[in-house]
């Protein structure tokens, strides 16, 4: 087996967002479609669908899955990964977790998990997986 630790960059290629729940008097409710360029460790796109939860304060909550595709190392394929997290203080930090049994080609068998933080200038993140 295999364990590394890969870490890099992202930046967001696309940020599509719609409510989806807008009653009187509840939280905001929306989902998004987003496409992340991953750099680093991992070279690639991730493509994301997320739900969101907003609070009065604008705060969030989110959920999210990852369809990732590109390489780690010489191995090329793509993955999916499950992403929770909140945004506070103009930054958005969530966990990563890999969905075993969904990695493609060279990436068949991956297993991780792992973090990200973004604010308004940068975007970073830290994946430690096994293959």
């Amino acid at each position: 087996m295999t364990e590394m630790a890969v870490e890099g960059a992202f930046r967001v290629m696309n940020w599509d967002e719609r409510p989806y729940d807008e009653a009187p008097g509840q939280p905001k409710f929306t989902h998004a479609r987003v496409t992340h360029e991953l750099t680093g460790g991992i070279e690639g796109e991730a493509s994301i669908c997320y739900l969101m939860v907003y609070r009065p304060d604008r705060t969030a909550s989110f959920v999210g899955l990852a369809m990732v595709t590109g390489a780690i190392g010489n191995r090329q394929g793509s993955f999916v990964m499950q992403d929770i997290g909140t945004y506070e203080n103009g930054v958005a930090k969530g966990r990563w977790s890999v969905i075993p049994g969904l990695g493609t080609g060279a990436l068949r068998g991956i297993r991780g998990d792992g973090h990200f933080a973004a604010g308004e200038h940068d975007a970073s993140y830290l994946l430690n997986v096994s293959f």
